[in-house]
């Protein structure tokens, strides 16, 4: 179970060690699965500032929409970002909503505070807390993010495994915006053919259907 952060200024006392922050490369690719038609949608490079909602949301804790507080969630693979935009139903849907694979490179290096020690250090359990960061109740996570992003004013985010592929993923907030490009490095439809293969392979990996 993951007990509560601790206060913003205990965080900020205790640190980030260099093996406890990752930095991100411009060469690394990034893959994002997003909806481009019906309501809510953004695009492939916009920061969602309604929330809290999902893992590390930093939203104040009343969901509405939160301008100054942005989000933006990311995949080191086409597989991760699939298995996170289609976790609820484990359907790929290739339709609905018109959904795109994106990868993209960002412009520059971004901080990331490692809070699964996936480059092998222990943030969480050191400052108090636990690797259950990946898969604690939303609310948790949230708290310990807005907690961390309070305490630490130069993380451009966080890297953490994605609950469902296992996959590296990064939770980017508002100070990376401008780290984004101005055109990905690849965006297709999910219905596109080029995608056959690869939506096959990793619909068929995590046990998925595909439509």
């Amino acid at each position: 179970m993951l007990p509560p952060p601790p206060t913003a200024s205990v965080l900020r006392d205790a640190g980030v060690h260099p093996d406890e922050l990752i930095t991100w490369q411009p060469t690394e690719l990034v893959w994002r699965v997003h909806r481009t038609t019906g309501g809510h949608v953004l695009p492939w490079n916009g920061m969602r500032t309604h929330g809290p909602i999902l893992r590390f949301d930093h939203h104040p804790r009343a969901v509405g929409d939160h301008p100054g507080y942005g989000i933006w969630y990311g995949a080191s693979s086409p597989r991760g970002g699939l298995a996170e935009a289609f976790q609820s139903a484990r359907v790929i849907d290739r339709e609905y909503g018109d959904p795109y694979l994106t990868g993209l490179r960002f412009l520059r290096p971004l901080g990331l505070l490692d809070v699964s020690g996936i480059g092998g250090a222990a943030w969480s359990t050191r400052v108090g807390g636990n690797h259950a960061l990946d898969c604690a109740p939303h609310r948790r996570s949230q708290h310990w993010a807005r907690t961390i992003f309070r305490a630490h004013s130069d993380l451009d985010g966080v890297i953490y495994r994605g609950r469902f592929a296992g996959s590296v993923s990064v939770a980017l907030i508002e100070r990376a915006t401008d780290a984004f490009p101005a055109r990905p490095a690849l965006s297709l439809p999910l219905a596109h053919p080029a995608l056959d293969g690869p939506i096959a392979t990793a619909a068929h990996q995590l046990g998925y259907t595909i439509t």
